[in-house]
This record gives structure tokens, sequence and C-alpha cells, in this order.
């Protein structure tokens, strides 16, 4: 670091501002405060918001327009008089989304004015799931309006960022035409970033098998089009002057029309180091460069350190920059070794496949804390599928840019060429999808950890930083006692000194590599511990148990108000705790805000959760949803059983009874014949309902004083999403729970959970959590002489003791 002042300096503001960022938060960053429409405005007040549209983003249904220097004006209601708006105060935002169901013709430069309502960003519901705050926070977006009218105020225009935007427009609409929906939706999204038309299943599948690295414009992106024209037009005039500022300029124009993100500024900013150190005859020097890029992606963006993109690109170039090349020891070599060398250099081919395998195990072990810490899984063979992706994809780039701008320059007969190259582009994408339906179906495919704690991390990568020491320390005496060595007679003797010394060192290297493995991989969660989670799934139910030993179940997954609600809501919440795959999933009856979930992690079983057992209650009671259910996840591989009233599931010390419906029960199918299921590990006992009630909770008042008569209930999680006509005061007196628990939807049509049911339950003195209040509500239980359990209400934690 002493001859690199530039690449010290940076480094320092980077480690800085990381630090501030993380240490100091709102009093550090500004985009943590609550912005002024947070300050000022509440859910669903009436808007009129003035700005400048910098952005445009296409959905299916809607448009999204970015604004900036935006007045915002508050609206009593909908019906407020322009003038009365005149007479009234406005605050100033920085930037604001307008959503824009009509698809008005914006451009971009253009002034807008959006009348609707106010809406906040949600922050994550559940451990795991995705933070939208959080996203747009780093963005400095605060607030979005769905726009009821939408007007240009003023037609002023940008005229290159227009322009850029309608050749990616019609760039996307050509790779969609000419390429197929399915392949075209992936160039645009490789060749783009327009990833909002991808199937979000072909997105998933790159993801879990290592190769979701090629949908990000990044490096390889990047010197593509400017390295690619930088070098044309050098070869074309000869001068080194010449092809930089060309390849400059287009590149500018390449980021301009595609956007700027944390990788995009990372490979730019290198980019343009290492041309201008080649126009001004001196050394690239791309540590210097990475410093540059990370102090100032920071500076811009300080809350990129929560961004899972900044640490990837960033410690994916450190990698190849600093990590590898330290890795690389020169050897003494004896006459003999020489010798050898000779005769190998005939199978070079084969040297260089075998390098190439362990430069990808040691990119992917580098990278291994930071894909555990924001994608919770890691791909056990991703080194070698992307031995075939990475080669393919310079050629896919170059095809892919070529062809569409043939098919966009040209027409009739003229198009075949690009056509052609589209054509092969999409060939290269199938056996991209082959391969990974391949891999997938491989033993250990997928190896689920879950997300690893901070200390996990920095453990890790002190091993790292040690091995990468004595990597450096045995290089240096190994060329000084080369040095020394010179011409001496006893060269055998030396080298065998030497061998022993590597042999020790590596010995010693492979130990910090078990350890750090070790240390990474493992779980450090308690033997003597159950976990059970309500997740908030909106307006439906969904229970997460595991027992101390490790057994895996949910209760129900299922939502009427949440979109895809076990893709987005239960497995990221499975994945982050660890859980590849579910021993049983029990559901309580056939309603779709009970099963939907369940049925779609069905079908995403090779990139999702695996299930291995579905648990229903007794056949008499299915109505024709259960009925299809038991078809399709049979057909699926999933083993279907019934459990009947009495029947239990005991393992690692967590029991399971089925108290309902038991034989005695006529009352048809529906919620009165829900399957309710009493769990236990030793003194804490929980009741999980269902959406039983009527006579089925009149039964299950007779089923407890049967199964249950000593036991007093700690949890309850309250019936049918706590409706009025649930949780009756005979059946509360019955179970008094110390806390009770509803899942419901934030401001749901049905008005859950009712006023009665909250005043029936706060009679008996129980605690009332409810998940739209707070989010998903993790309780654990562990023992040690006391019960100790922990209940988790959003961001707040609180412990409880009691006597076993």
């Amino acid at each position: 670091m002493k001859n690199r002042p530039l690449c010290s300096l940076c480094l320092v503001i980077a480690i800085l501002i990381g630090v501030l960022t993380a240490g100091a938060g709102a009093k550090f960053v500004p985009e943590l405060r609550p912005s002024p429409v947070e300050q000022y405005g509440e859910k669903d007040d009436w808007l009129i918001v003035r700005g400048q549209v910098y952005k445009k983003e296409e959905k299916e249904k809607y448009q999204i327009l970015y604004l900036k220097k935006c007045s915002v004006y508050f609206q009593k209601d909908q019906q407020s008089q322009q003038n009365q708006q005149s007479q009234q105060s406005f605050i100033k935002e920085s930037r604001m989304l307008i959503y824009d169901e009509k698809k008005n013709k914006i451009q971009i430069g253009n002034e807008v004015e959006a009348e609707g309502k106010l809406s906040f960003f949600e922050t994550a519901r559940n451990p795991g799931n995705f933070d939208q705050k959080a996203y747009y926070q780093r963005q400095n977006i605060h607030g979005k309006v769905w726009s009821e009218t939408l007007k240009i105020t003023d037609h002023t225009v940008k005229r290159i960022q227009n322009v850029l935007e309608n050749i990616r427009v019609h760039c996307r609409n050509i790779l969609l035409s000419e390429a197929g929906e399915k392949n075209g939706s992936i160039l645009s999204a490789i060749l783009l970033g327009e990833k909002s038309q991808m199937d979000p299943e072909i997105k998933k599948l790159y993801q879990v098998n290592g190769i979701g690295h090629i949908l990000a414009i990044s490096g390889l992106h990047l010197s593509v089009i400017g390295i690619g024209i930088y070098q044309l037009l050098r070869k074309l005039t000869g001068s080194y002057t010449i092809g930089g500022i060309g390849g400059i300029f287009f590149f500018f124009l390449y980021v301009l029309m595609i956007g700027v993100t944390v990788s995009v500024i990372r490979a730019g900013i290198m980019y343009l180091f290492r041309v201008g150190a080649e126009i001004a005859g001196r050394h690239y020097d791309s540590v210097t460069a990475l410093s540059v890029a990370a102090a100032v992606v920071l500076i811009w963006r300080p809350l990129s350190i929560y961004d899972g993109a900044f640490w990837l690109s960033f410690f994916a170039v450190f990698a190849v920059v600093v990590i590898m090349p330290a890795g690389q020891m020169e050897k003494a070599k004896t006459r003999t070794e020489i010798d050898i060398q000779k005769k190998r250099e005939n199978k070079a081919w084969i040297i260089q496949i075998k390098s190439m395998i362990i430069s990808n195990i040691e990119m992917q072990l580098f990278l291994l804390p930071i894909v555990l810490y924001f994608f919770y899984e890691f791909p056990l063979y991703a080194t070698f599928l992307n031995l075939l992706v990475i080669p393919l994809m310079t050629i896919l780039l170059s095809l892919g840019i070529t062809g569409s701008f043939i098919c966009m320059l040209c027409s009739g007969m003229f198009k075949i060429p690009g056509k052609c190259m589209l054509g092969i582009c999409g060939f290269i994408l199938t056996i991209y999808e082959r391969c990974c339906e391949f891999f997938l179906e491989l033993p250990g495919a997928r190896v689920v950890i879950g997300r690893i704690k901070i200390w996990q991390i920095l453990f890790y990568y002190g091993c790292v930083v040690v091995i990468c020491v004595i990597y450096y320390y045995e290089k240096k005496r190994t060329q000084k006692k080369e040095y020394a060595k010179g011409q001496e007679h006893n060269e055998a003797q030396e080298c065998e000194k030497q061998r022993k010394q590597r042999k020790r060192g590596n010995t010693l290297i492979g130990m910090l590599c078990a350890l750090g493995l070790f240390v990474l991989l493992h779980r450090f969660d308690s033997l003597s511990q159950m976990q059970v989670t309500v997740l908030d799934v909106g307006q439906g139910d969904g229970i997460f148990l595991k027992s101390p030993g490790g057994m895996t179940c949910m209760i129900d997954g299922g939502s009427s108000d949440v979109k895809n609600v076990g893709q987005y809501r239960i497995e990221p919440y499975l994945l982050s705790k660890g859980v590849g795959t579910l021993d049983y999933v029990f559901i309580s009856h056939g309603d779709s805000d009970h099963t939907n979930g369940i049925e779609e992690m069905i079908s995403r079983q090779k990139i999702g959760v695996k299930i291995k057992t579905l648990v229903f209650p007794k056949e008499s009671v299915w109505d024709e949803s259960l009925k299809k259910l038991a078809i399709y996840a049979i057909e699926n591989g999933v083993q279907v059983v019934v459990m009947e009233q009495g029947q239990e599931i005991e393992k690692q010390g967590m029991k399971i009874i089925c108290l309902c419906p038991g034989s005695d029960y006529s009352g048809g199918t529906g919620n009165g014949a829900s399957m309710v299921l009493s769990v236990s590990y030793r003194e804490f006992d929980l009741l999980f309902t269902g959406d039983v009630e009527g006579i089925g909770e009149e039964k299950l008042c007779e089923s407890i004083e049967k199964y249950c008569p000593e036991k007093a209930f700690e949890v309850l999680k309250a019936a049918h999403h706590g409706s009025r006509n649930s949780s009756s005061e005979i059946f509360l007196q019955k179970v008094r729970p110390k806390y009770t628990i509803i899942s419901a939807g934030i401001e749901n049509s049905y008005g859950h959970p009712h006023r009665e049911t909250i005043e029936r339950l706060e009679k008996t003195g129980s605690r009332i959590l409810v998940t739209a209040n707070c989010g998903g509500i993790e309780i654990t239980v562990e023992f040690g002489g006391k019960i100790q359990y922990t209940l988790k209400e959003g961001s707040e934690t609180t412990a409880y003791e009691e006597s076993e």
C-alpha cells in the first residue's frame, strides 16, 4: 500500500462510510430519516404530486414513473378544488413513485402532476422476506401514489435519455418478437437489464444453480461493449486516444440506456481506469481501480452496504485481483520436474481446464458467506456449471447485441443474419436451462443453510486472511531461497526441504479451511429449543414448527389477499431458517386461504422447499378442494396421510396430537371440520385451531377434556382469524391461554379480528398478538431449569421466564 496512496485513501473512505452507516444510522445517512412525506402524510391521504420524470418502468398492467424534485400538496378529499390547493402549504420531497394504470404517454424530462392516494412501502413481514421499504430507501424514495389523474405540466424532454429509452424499448420488443417471448425476455434481462417480463421460475432456476449473476449488468457486459469498441477503434485508427474516447463514449451511452446500478458503477470506473492507463501508457492497477469504485459507490449510496449486489460485485472482483494471485505459489523445480513439465506441454488444455476448475472453486469459496447471508443456500455444482456458462456468455452477449441491432436497423431479407444470431442465442439459453435442470437432479444440488450470523462471516474471512498470509510468506521464502541457492550442487536436498515446508504449510491451510467451513456452515441452534412462528401471510394461516432435534412442520399455508404467498412469504422464511425440506405439512381444511400457498410450494419443490408428507383430517370431511390437493400432491411425489382424532406424532421431545374432528362429528365439511392440533414440548403447550367454529368448537371442548385434561395452554392460535363466530366464552374458559395469536391481513375486507372476539379474549386476561399489527410472530421455547421463551413482535424482542 506504500506505493498506492490513492488506493489507501479510498479504502479508508469506504471503511469509514461503512462504519458510520452501520453504527450511526440515521444520524449519518439522510435516507434513513423520515422524509417530509413520511412526517406529514398518512396512508390513503389524497395528494397532488408534481415532479420531473427521470425514469420509466413498464409493467404488464401499468407503468411506474420515477419523479424527482417533487412538490406534494395534501388534499382533504378527492373533490378538493384546484383554487383551494393554491392556498395550502406544500412540502418538498426528493423523489416519489407514480403508478399509472392508464399508461399515459410520458417522456423522460417531462414535468407531470398526478393525483391519488398516498401509500408507503412495506417492511419485511417475516424474517427472510423481501424488504420493499429498505430497497427504495436506498434510492431515497419514501412514498408512492396510485394516480387517478395524470397530466403533463411541462413538455420539456431530455432528448438523449429519451432517444436511448426508445432504443431500449424498441430493442426489447425486437428481442421478444424475434427470439420468442421466453428467450426474448431472458435476453432483455441480460442485455438491457429489463427483468420485468422475465419468467420468475427461470430467474429462480438460474439463481439456485449459481448462475444468476449473468442476469446482472456487470463487468462482462461492459467489457464486450466498452473494451470491444475500444479495441476495434484502436485497430482501425491506430490511435489509443481515439479508441479510448470512442470506447468511453459508447460505454457512457450504454450506461445511460440500461440505468445506473452498483455493479455498473463498479465496472464503469474500472473500465475508465483501464482505458485511461492504456491511453497514458501507464500500468493498470486493478486494486486501486476497485478501491476507488468502492469509495465512489458508498459516497453515492451509503446504504449499499446492506445490498447483496454490492458485496457480490466487489468481492468477486477482489477475489480475482487479490485472493487468487496470492494462492499462485511459485514452486522450486528439479530438473526431473522440468522434464515432466515439458512432456505435459502437449496437454496444455488439460492443465488449463484444471486451472479453471481450481479458480472457480476458489471464487465460490470466497463468495460463500455473502451468498449464504443474502440467499440462504449454495449450489454444490455451480463451479462446473459456470465452466460452461461463462465462456458461452461472451458469445451470447456479442451475438445478442449484434443481432438485435441488425434486426433494428434492417428489414426484409437483410434481417436474416440478425435473426440467425438471435436464434443461436436462444439455443445457448436452452443449453443453460437444460444444464440447470440436469444439475438440480443430482444429489445434494442445493445445500440450504439459512441466514448465517455476522460473527460467522467475520470468522470465515479471518481464516481466509490467515491463509493468504501463509501463501504470501511461503511464496516470498521460496523466491529468496531460490535466489540464494543459485548454482549450488545440493539442489535435490534443497528442493526436498522446500517440499516438506510446503507440505506443512498446506496442512495448516487445509485445517484452516476445514475450521472456517465448519463454523460457517454449522447452525448453532440449541438442541433443547423448540421454534414456533406464526407467519404473516396476510388474510390466511401459515404456522411453522421446529422440534429441538430438527423435525420441521407447517400447519396450513395460504392467503386470500397476498399473491403467490408460498413463493414470496413462506418459502423465503423457511430458507432463511435453513429449512430446505418440510417433514410434515398439516392441512386443517380445504379453504384456499389455508392451502393455496402449500399447493404453490408443491409445484416449486425443485427450486423451492420440498415437502415429504401432507397430513389431512379424516377423509369423511374432505371437500372437493382437499381431494384435488391430495391428488395433486401424490402426482408430484408427496406422500398423503390421514390423521384421526387421538393419533399423535412424537419426535425429539415435541408431541403433536389431533383433537378434532372426531368420529362423532356430523357437521359436514368446512370450517367446523377443521383439524385441530395440540402441540407440546415438556410443559409448554400450544393449540392450533384452524377455522373451527360452531359445532366443531363444541366438540373441541369435549376433546380437550378427553385428551388434554390437565393442560394449560400457553399459546392459542385463534380460530378463523379472530371471527366473532369462533372463540366462544365457553371455549376460552376451557383453554384460558396466556397468549392468543390472531393471523389476519392488514385492513382485510372481513374486518378480522372482530371486536367481539377481542373483548372475549381480554376478559380471560390473554395477551393478544395480531400479525396484521406486528408481522410474523416467533416463539422460542428453551429449557434450562426454567422455561424460557421469546416473543418477537416486528422489530421488538421480549423475553419471558417461568418455572418449569
